[in-house]
């Protein structure tokens, strides 16, 4: 008995008392049975970070979240991970203003904002935070996102053909993505793309020689930034912005 109360102590001590508080919210929440919120963030990523891919990008806030002392909860099973989920990945060094971060978390949504804020740099500063009932799952949901690209808007004609050749595997491939282009469209004068993202996904990158080529222009990598994300509700696209917020 005296063994077996000295590791006990010991296995406090060395770090297990840090598991206490999740086991305490999953055993509180089998016992009332309540459904809990789920935390999303908005967050940018722009500056050197859009050179982050996404796989680092992973592991990254897996350190930001216990940097910043945000309690998220953990699977069960033998490997139990932190259950933290992601929109579809951004193409890497393509900048974004529109990220969005899920974590299984009880924690007010306005302490989360504050702790990750004070955890990240700032070209990863989340811009707003919401609330939801279940796991949104926006890397599923997600259907296509507007890129803005540093040029003068001038129309671009797709009309069923829109041909572009890229690298794939040390490979040249040649592909009509006309299907995949929902629209051309003018924000803040500059030219705005509307492509397909999630399960069916247009990169950016791979459409900027066809652009430079119809612009007559020399748009690079980081002149592409990310500024919305879109779900399909019943036919209609929706901001995920005003889709979180309902």
């Amino acid at each position: 008995q005296k063994i077996f109360a000295q590791t006990a102590r010991t296995r406090i001590r060395s770090g297990d008392n840090q598991k206490l508080p999740r086991r305490l919210q999953r055993l509180r929440r089998e016992q009332t049975g309540k459904v809990h919120d789920m935390i999303v963030l908005k967050y940018q990523k722009t500056g050197s970070v859009c050179f982050i891919s996404h796989i680092d990008l992973l592991r990254h806030m897996d350190r930001i979240i216990r940097r910043g002392k945000i309690v998220v909860n953990y699977s069960q099973g033998f490997n139990p991970h932190p259950l933290m989920y992601f929109s579809p990945p951004l193409s890497l060094g393509v900048s974004s203003r529109a990220e969005y971060l899920t974590l299984d978390c009880d924690m007010q949504k306005e302490e989360v904002f504050e702790k990750f804020n004070g955890a990240v740099p700032d070209d990863l500063k989340a811009s707003k935070v919401f609330t939801a009932e279940k796991n949104p799952n926006l890397q599923a949901k997600v259907v296509c996102a507007d890129f803005a690209f540093n040029t003068p808007y001038k129309p671009i004609d797709v009309d069923g053909k829109f041909e572009i050749s890229y690298q794939k595997k040390g490979e040249t491939v040649t592909e009509n993505v006309a299907d995949k282009i929902y629209s051309f469209f003018e924000k803040d004068g500059k030219l705005v793309a509307r492509l397909a993202s999630g399960s069916v996904n247009l990169r950016p990158d791979r459409i900027l020689d066809k652009l430079n080529s119809a612009l007559g222009a020399d748009l690079k990598l980081c002149d592409i930034e990310k500024i919305a994300q879109y779900v399909d509700v019943d036919g209609k696209l929706v901001d995920v912005d005003e889709y979180l917020q309902k």
